[in-house]
């Protein structure tokens, strides 16, 4: 008869022993897990030490709050990873607060965020995430640059201005054009409601 050991047992499982305090669960939690959300820290964030830090903070959060995780509101993965992209959004935003070249934005690096296996860990299936690489790619110059701003730099809409040296007016109507035409691009291939 097989033994069963922690790399055996699904994520929700691990989940419900670390809010007994199991300590075991989450570092199998952090083997299973932390390559990739540190993956998707380092690709918003460029910095390793940073990036590192993020997702401890993570693991850390998890420690505290296993028990608030709904199974059946989401996939692990999906709220693990929604936490690391906003903590580091997070250290973006305080980065840019102190005078430094984190203002500066390379293309590459947008490019690289956009496709990182890590970031594309945020859609429910490969078969959204795919759907979504080709709605991006489709999308005016103009319009896929705010968007990436926006979500994977998390600039707010006066920053992207700014940079951009655009009026805000244009930036919001970029934005909420490239979000609908993505939508009516997921809808019409039955991937949205």
């Amino acid at each position: 008869m097989k033994e069963w050991g922690y790399a055996d047992l699904e994520d929700a499982a691990l989940l419900a022993r670390i809010a007994g305090g199991d300590e075991q669960a989450l570092a199998a939690l952090y083997d299973r897990h932390g390559a990739r959300a540190f993956s998707l820290a380092l690709r918003i964030l460029g910095d390793p030490e940073t990036a590192e830090e993020v997702v401890l903070d993570v693991f850390w959060s998890i420690w505290q709050h296993a028990g608030a995780f709904m199974p059946e509101r989401s996939r692990f993965t999906t709220w693990l990873y929604a936490m690391v992209r906003n903590r580091a959004i997070d250290q973006l935003r305080r980065r840019r607060a102190r005078p430094s070249r984190a203002h500066e934005i390379e293309p590459e690096s947008l490019e690289a965020a956009a496709a990182d296996p890590a970031v594309e860990s945020l859609v429910e299936a490969e078969e959204l995430a795919q759907a979504v690489r080709e709605a991006m790619a489709a999308l005016p110059e103009a319009q896929r640059r705010v968007l990436e701003l926006a979500y994977f730099r998390g600039w707010s809409h006066r920053e992207i201005a700014e940079y951009l040296g655009e009026p805000l007016g244009t930036v919001k109507s970029r934005l909420h054009l490239a979000l609908r035409k993505l939508h009516d691009w997921l809808a019409e291939r039955g991937l949205l409601p």
